[in-house]
């Protein structure tokens, strides 16, 4: 799911109608969206996430090797505006996409860690950098005043790295730099590993309050992590 703050609208992956719903910021109970990104030209297949440039009114749908974008506006069965996906890409079991509108930036997690593209890159481009990651990286935000984004690292469940799966605490909020390049731990660790996160599913940024707020699973909880060093 993503928000839109220009526009005040919700954006939902819907996995079992291979479809982009968006609905107002106000939306409650039982009402249809405003528009819906859904049929064979779009090329989306069980879409799992979605992210939004607000900054750029674009629309970003990761696929299993591929990113499609969308303008912010389409609706029904169109074509994406452009396509990231070939060899060269790297891209392979694609998971999430982030944007940094300020340095022109999108980071995509696929396997083996985040890839680093320029935002309107399209076809079959090389990624800028490389960050290589062990683990899953399964969700990330941006704050790109100053540069930093923030990656859910999940070493347990699905990852193949702990027999405890989803019971040990071994995930975390990794932070690193859009500049960062190859096998470079992250700058700043939240949450973990070793401490309280064990399943952790979503993430967002309280930057006003210099807050990091990450969903967990198996805790059953949603946990608020004060790190004004990540901000600065």
């Amino acid at each position: 799911m993503a928000y839109d703050p220009v526009t005040d609208e919700i954006l939902v992956p819907a996995n079992h109608a291979w479809a982009i719903l968006t609905f107002r910021g106000d939306a409650n109970g039982d009402v249809a969206p405003i528009r819906k990104i859904v049929g064979p030209k779009t090329q989306i297949l069980s879409p799992q996430a979605v992210a939004i440039d607000a900054v750029h009114g674009e629309v970003y749908v990761p696929q299993n090797r591929s990113v499609l974008v969308f303008p912010r506006s389409a609706n029904g069965d169109v074509a994406p505006i452009r396509v990231l996906e070939g060899p060269d890409t790297g891209l392979n079991n694609v998971q999430r996409v982030t944007i940094d509108p300020v340095h022109n930036l999108m980071m995509v997690s696929a396997a083996g860690g985040i890839r680093i593209f320029d935002r309107t890159a399209s076809g079959n481009t090389k990624p800028l950098r490389f960050i290589k990651v062990q683990g899953d990286v399964r969700l990330m935000t941006t704050h790109p005043t100053n540069s930093m984004f923030f990656a859910v690292i999940r070493v347990g469940e699905n990852s193949g790295e702990n027999i405890e799966g989803r019971f040990g605490l071994d995930d975390f909020v990794g932070v690193w730099s859009v500049f960062d390049d190859g096998e470079v731990p992250a700058r700043l660790t939240i949450g973990g590993p070793g401490l309280v996160l064990k399943d952790a599913r979503g993430i967002a940024l309280d930057v006003k309050n210099q807050n990091v707020m990450v969903s967990d699973k198996t805790l059953n909880a949603v946990l608020t992590f004060h790190v004004p060093e990540a901000f600065q």
